[in-house]
């Protein structure tokens, strides 16, 4: 284990914690005032700008409210998602964001029961759908059902190893 220390903007510092094993195919995951990640991923600073970003909506929402919404409405998920895959892609060489893009739509599509299939997904992280407002209720199916019965919860985490069949 090994632990290193991010900030939030100039004075709130963020433990990151790296870790051999995390649960399922979890690579990263925020618990809102610090960051367990995967020791294979400690160094991707792509990664780690993901997971801090989920650190900063844990603070903008506060945990009790920020989990309830991101288990119970899609739609924040979704938001919340994209919020923390953008910061992820910005953090990204420009010869890698293409690759990470395409990688971050499959487990958007793949790994949050959101609804959305990859291409809408990629037209959300690369900023030609916005994930706010009314673009979302066009994008989403009319249901929506809470996160219920996942052997790993996706709370703030990026999943590896996704399968395209």
């Amino acid at each position: 284990m090994k632990c290193s220390i991010e900030r939030l903007g100039a004075w709130l510092p963020v433990p990151v914690i790296a870790l051999d094993r995390l649960p399922g195919r979890l690579i990263g995951l925020s618990m809102g005032m610090f960051v367990l990640i995967r020791s294979d991923f400690a160094a991707d600073r792509p990664t780690v700008v993901h997971e801090l970003e989920h650190c900063r909506q844990f603070w903008r929402g506060g945990l009790v409210l920020h989990m309830a919404r991101y288990y119970l409405s899609r739609r924040y998920r979704l938001r919340a998602e994209v919020e923390a895959f953008r910061a992820e892609l910005a953090a990204c060489s420009p010869a890698s964001r293409q690759g990470r893009l395409e990688e971050s739509a499959r487990v958007l599509a793949a790994c949050y029961e959101i609804g959305l299939d990859e291409a809408a997904c990629r037209r959300m992280l690369s900023g030609d759908l916005p994930a706010t407002g009314h673009a979302i209720s066009a994008e989403l199916p009319a249901h929506s059902e809470p996160l219920a019965s996942q052997a790993t919860s996706p709370v703030a985490a990026r999943a590896a190893d996704i399968s395209t069949d």
